[in-house]
């Protein structure tokens, strides 16, 4: 909380203020899984009115199955789960009060993704899931890894940034991070914000539905440091894609760490590696 305020407040056209018991006579709970309540002036200048809720968790699955020829595969997959009672309620809080729409955030962060799947797979590993074990020991041959444990790396690095990539598209904001808080509307035109997964117990963001991010309000880039609004919705001013993604089209960049990418040579075959190995395990396999 204090990382996403100090950040978002920084930036001039933003204002923030606390949504309590003391000031609202609610019983506003302040762990994880924010919500925010936003007011609009003049489509420039949000001020935010905040609440949290602990009716919210991150879950973290690997989706096993097989492909057309035979091969299995893994993919890791995260899901922010929302208590659906306890939203409903905050939004009839909104519009009893006449604020103009509820927020819900969401904080990807890309070291947590990375070791808590790392840490799946080798435990499924060690307690012998055979699934997992015919993955890993495929994925250490095909790419010349030293050990499983650079192949469960490496699976959840991938799939981080395939993730991210789709999500930085669909939103628009190739040259940043995709790591941080991003504000998402409940909901637009007055009906669920397309993209939103609901059931009759929860509102889940699944990342791999990307239509939802396409219509983020409010992005806070932790890495970098910067605020990012979407102009779409906020200024109605829009911005070039093709500039954003010409900026990215580097043969020689590591799409996952921005890293040098340089020449391996070894007595298997040889390859395009990250200059950061072995914290970044990303390559590129010229002959295939």
């Amino acid at each position: 909380m204090d990382e996403l305020f100090k950040t978002l407040t920084s930036n001039m056209h933003f204002n923030a203020t606390e949504l309590s018991d003391k000031t609202w006579n609610q019983n506003w709970k302040v762990p994880e899984g924010l919500i925010s309540i936003i007011g609009l002036k003049n489509g420039k200048s949000p001020v935010f009115y905040y609440g949290l809720t602990d009716n919210y968790k991150e879950d973290y699955v690997l989706k096993k199955g097989v492909s057309d020829n035979k091969n299995k595969f893994i993919n890791a997959r995260l899901y922010f789960k929302f208590d659906r009672a306890d939203i409903i309620e905050k939004e009839k809080y909104v519009v009893a009060n006449g604020f103009n729409g509820l927020l819900l955030c969401v904080k990807i962060d890309k070291e947590k993704f990375i070791n808590t799947f790392e840490k799946m797979l080798l435990e499924g590993y060690n307690n012998g899931d055979k699934h997992i074990i015919d993955v890993l020991e495929r994925m250490k041959e095909r790419n010349m890894f030293n050990s499983v444990e650079e192949s469960a790396r490496y699976i959840a690095n991938r799939d981080y940034n395939w993730l991210i990539g789709r999500l930085k598209y669909k939103a628009g904001l190739f040259n940043y991070s995709g790591q941080g808080y991003w504000l998402l509307p409940l909901k637009t035109k007055m009906e669920i914000t397309k993209g939103f997964e609901v059931n009759n117990k929860e509102l889940i963001v699944d990342l791999e539905n990307t239509e939802l991010f396409k219509n983020y309000l409010i992005y806070v880039d932790i890495k970098n440091n910067v605020v990012r609004y979407n102009k779409n919705r906020l200024c109605k001013s829009g911005f070039s894609f093709v500039d954003e993604v010409r900026k990215q089209m580097h043969d020689d960049i590591c799409p996952w760490c921005g890293g040098k990418l340089r020449l391996v040579k070894t007595k298997r075959g040889e390859f395009l590696g990250c200059s950061n190995y072995p914290n970044c395990l990303y390559r590129r396999f010229l002959k295939k």
